[in-house]
């Protein structure tokens, strides 16, 4: 029995044009009043992922959310820190390090809710601010408070530049942290212990439910750990073959309410409402 469902949110819980449907919701709330835990995982920050939250009903006493690609899962009525994986200082100023200025990399980095970034403003990372609906704050690594701390950092640029950059880095950041391509224009760099499947677990274990309790439904290439945690795991239909392969089974896409699908004939073993 599914105790627990574990949701990404770009290209799974929202449509392309990042609104989830009617029908999404109506099956998030027949899982919710049949007993079963929704938990949003995503590499969102709190602060990009509350209006959904909110729009869900999700901000009740006991529920939680997994941000930041699982360096952060926080209870989401207080935004009380249950779990967190951290970035030092020293660690985002050798990742500034390695921005390439002879290429357009814009390199930022999340403390729990604000957008920090050095170097150019480019376009591309204005993209991506007003993607989560967040102001980029200009800040470089030398000058970060003593009493900040920092979850993740990003590398975002136009996915040819990345295409170059990527290789050249991976392998020497790889040893001290957890890289990733989370999206064609972001390449993040994790604490080494953090990956979403990690953080789900940990939450999973504090809740008291089981491995085999719990569904993941995922798309993209920073999901496959939460997609192999989880007992029950579902692909999109738009995910990447990486996560097909690792899924039990495949939904429909996320512009034909691939969640929803997934939720009836898996979680709760009717597909009638489809």
């Amino acid at each position: 029995m599914i105790k627990l469902i574990a949701i990404d949110m770009d290209g799974t819980l929202l449509n392309e044009s990042h609104l989830i449907t009617e029908k999404v919701k109506t099956a998030l709330q027949e899982a919710i009043e049949a007993g079963i835990k929704i938990v949003l995982c995503t590499g969102r920050p709190l602060k990009a992922i509350y209006p959904y939250l909110e729009e869900l009903e999700l901000s009740q006493e006991e529920d939680y959310v997994i941000s930041l690609n699982g360096t952060l899962v926080q209870k989401t009525n207080t935004q009380e820190i249950v779990y967190s994986h951290t970035l030092s200082h020293e660690d985002v100023a050798n990742l500034e390090g390695l921005r390439r200025k002879d290429l357009e990399i814009s390199f930022s980095y999340f403390n729990e809710k604000d957008y920090y970034y050095t170097g150019k403003q480019t376009e591309i990372l204005q993209y991506d601010a007003d993607l989560l609906g967040m102001e980029l704050n200009y800040l470089p690594a030398k000058d970060i408070p003593d009493d900040m701390t920092i979850y993740k950092a990003v590398f975002v640029a136009d996915s040819e530049v990345l295409d170059e950059f990527v290789p050249q880095v991976t392998e020497f950041i790889y040893q001290d942290y957890y890289p990733i391509r989370s999206l064609s224009y972001v390449f993040e760099v994790l604490p080494k212990q953090a990956n979403k499947g990690a953080a789900l677990l940990g939450l999973a274990k504090k809740l008291g439910f089981a491995k085999e309790e719990i569904m993941a439904i995922g798309d993209g290439a920073n999901d496959i750990d939460m997609i192999e945690a989880a007992g029950e795991s579902v692909a999109m239909g738009n995910a990447t073959e990486e996560i097909k392969k690792a899924a039990k089974y495949e939904t429909k896409t996320n512009e034909e309410d691939g969640v929803a699908h997934a939720i009836y004939r898996w979680a709760l073993g009717s597909d009638t409402k489809e």
